[in-house]
């Protein structure tokens, strides 16, 4: 009679050989990925913070005017030094900014290190060209600065291999007009990844090449000594997968085992194991995946409700909110701010002759030009035609020059005959000055009062002139 079953010996052996194979491949793959995204999330946050806090010491307006005219100016210089000491500073392979003009790139201001001026290179010279990148590396450049958030690529120059962050300049009236980049080798960032994948994979043969081994010589012994051991391993399999956030690091693949004895149970078992875990693990992360999705929620209804839909400044919720900071400053005897009220005028006749979408309008430019001037001031839109301004620091020390400036600039588009009515802006305005013993209500009544006194003043002045 001829025999078909399988000698247990080999079906152990060869299950073992697969299976070490297999969680070889997994290891390598999940290592990477893992360490990867670890590694560039690490050197995302890190480029960012770099990008965030030069930016953040710029005068994009200035900036904008030396790259225009071509002439340096004394913030230019500042930067220039800046650039220069964080390059050396954060290890950086390259710390500049550019433009594109014309599928050419030109330089704005870019860091010299250590190293190259002690071999006497100077600093490259404002909107000096060049020719180092191909033209698929200019327009991924091209498109970082049109962008409004940080870029990251990899890209390849006469320098060599980086990865990349981008940063477009912006400046108070939006324009974007170039981009600083911070780069890294990506020759180390790979060979970081790859050292850290060789380690896992090597470790992970060794211990698969030990375990098959250790089978082989128990089975050559006796049969129950394998079996047993089979069993064991599989449950300090499952104490080391306990845990692992991928489904697919839990999976077993069991050999197909009918012999009615303990290898059987065995392959129930191991196959059982495998299933709850990944039941287990894919639980856990679609719980995760629900509480995230709540918590951006909630992230964007708490936007929404402090933010105005029609001009995008604080809206009365966020003014109800700041009232108790003020109080609060008030009652600690640390306050110092004013308040400007703004009140638009005429909006119930922009909105009677032309429309409801002419007088959005009407709002919406003439809050664009206060909120150029009180740009470093938070500006809550209070009412339909109502806003203030919380004037602190320096537009506190400067308010006077600055509540002129709003008069001038109001003052030439109301008088500008070239406008549609509903671009010539008119607004009446009062400001009123923290005092000792006030509070917040306080102030606020005295701004609304002197504004309720320029809006008599600005009606008296029209009704003579007509």
């Amino acid at each position: 009679m001829k025999e078909h079953k399988r000698p247990i010996h080999k079906s152990l052996i060869l299950g073992s050989a697969v299976f070490v194979a297999f969680l070889c491949f997994l290891l390598s793959i999940q290592a990477y990925l893992t360490y990867s995204k670890s590694l560039y999330k690490r050197y995302d946050d890190k480029l960012s913070n770099i990008l965030n806090y030069v930016t953040g010491q710029i005068d994009m307006d200035d900036l904008y005017q030396c790259t225009i005219t071509g002439q340096k100016s004394e913030k230019y210089d500042n930067l220039q030094q800046l650039l220069n000491g964080m390059v050396d500073d954060f290890k950086l392979f390259y710390l500049y900014s550019l433009f594109v003009r014309n599928d050419s790139m030109y330089n704005i201001c870019s860091a010299t290190n250590n190293e190259e001026r002690a071999r006497g290179e100077e600093d490259m010279k404002l909107l000096e060209p060049t020719d180092a990148y191909e033209l698929s590396e200019i327009k991924k450049f091209e498109n970082a600065i049109k962008r409004d958030e940080i870029s990251f690529f990899e890209e390849d120059s006469d320098w060599g291999a980086a990865y990349t962050a981008c940063k477009p300049y912006v400046t108070s009236l939006g324009v974007h007009f170039g981009v600083i980049c911070a780069d890294i080798s990506i020759v180390e960032l790979h060979k970081t990844v790859n050292n850290y994948v060789l380690y896992n994979v090597v470790l992970a043969l060794c211990l698969g090449m030990l375990f098959v081994l250790i089978l082989i010589v128990w089975l050559r012994h006796n049969v129950t000594g394998p079996i047993l051991a089979l069993e064991k391993s599989a449950s300090n399999f499952a104490e080391r997968s306990r845990g692992k956030i991928s489904p697919d690091e839990l999976i077993f693949d069991a050999p197909e085992i009918h012999t009615n004895n303990e290898v059987e149970s065995l392959s129930r078992a191991i196959s059982q194991m495998s299933q709850d875990m990944r039941t287990y693990v894919q639980g856990l992360l679609e719980a995760e995946a629900l509480a995230r999705s709540a918590q951006e929620q909630a992230e964007d209804m708490t936007h929404l409700a402090f933010t105005d839909a029609l001009t995008h400044v604080n809206s009365k919720a966020a003014y109800d909110k700041m009232k108790e900071s003020l109080q609060q400053q008030i009652d600690q005897g640390t306050a110092s701010f004013a308040f400007v009220m703004i009140d638009v005028n005429n909006l119930k006749d922009v909105n009677d002759h032309y429309g409801h979408d002419c007088g959005d309008k009407y709002i919406f430019g003439s809050c664009h030009i206060f909120c150029n001037i009180y740009k470093q001031s938070p500006i809550y839109r209070i009412g339909g035609d109502e806003f203030i301004v919380l004037l602190q620091n320096n537009n506190y020390n400067n308010r006077n020059k600055l509540l002129k400036t709003m008069e001038t600039e109001f003052q030439k588009t109301r008088e500008d005959k070239s406008r549609h009515p509903w671009e010539r802006y008119s607004v009446a305005y009062g400001m009123s000055e923290y005092k000792k013993g006030d509070s917040v209500d306080d102030v606020f009544k005295r701004a609304d009062e002197s504004m309720y006194r320029k809006k008599m003043e600005i009606k008296g002045t029209q009704k003579s002139n007509s």
